[in-house]
C-alpha cells in the first residue's frame, strides 16, 4: 500500500486531503445510518493523519492548494 517512512510526504497529505474533501459530497445523499457512521469515522481519521503532520484540510474552493500549514 505505501512505504513505511519516518514521515509522511508531503504528496501524500495532498491526497489524503483531496479525499477528505470528497466526503462532503456525501452530505447529500442517503445512506443508513451504520454506513454515515462508518464513513464519518473513515473521513475523520484521514483528517487527523493531515492533522498529526502539522496541516489542515484547506476548504476555500478558490484555491487549488487541498492544504494550510498548521499556525
Amino acid at each position: 500500500m505505501s512505504n513505511l517512512a519516518n514521515k509522511t510526504e508531503y504528496k501524500a497529505l495532498n491526497i489524503i486531503a483531496r479525499m477528505v474533501k470528497e466526503f462532503e459530497r456525501l452530505h447529500y445523499l442517503d445512506m443508513t445510518k451504520i454506513d454515515d457512521f462508518d464513513a464519518t469515522l473513515a473521513r475523520n481519521l484521514l483528517e487527523s493523519i493531515i492533522h498529526s503532520n502539522g496541516f489542515k484540510v484547506n476548504y476555500n474552493k478558490n484555491t487549488k492548494k487541498p492544504l494550510i500549514k498548521q499556525q
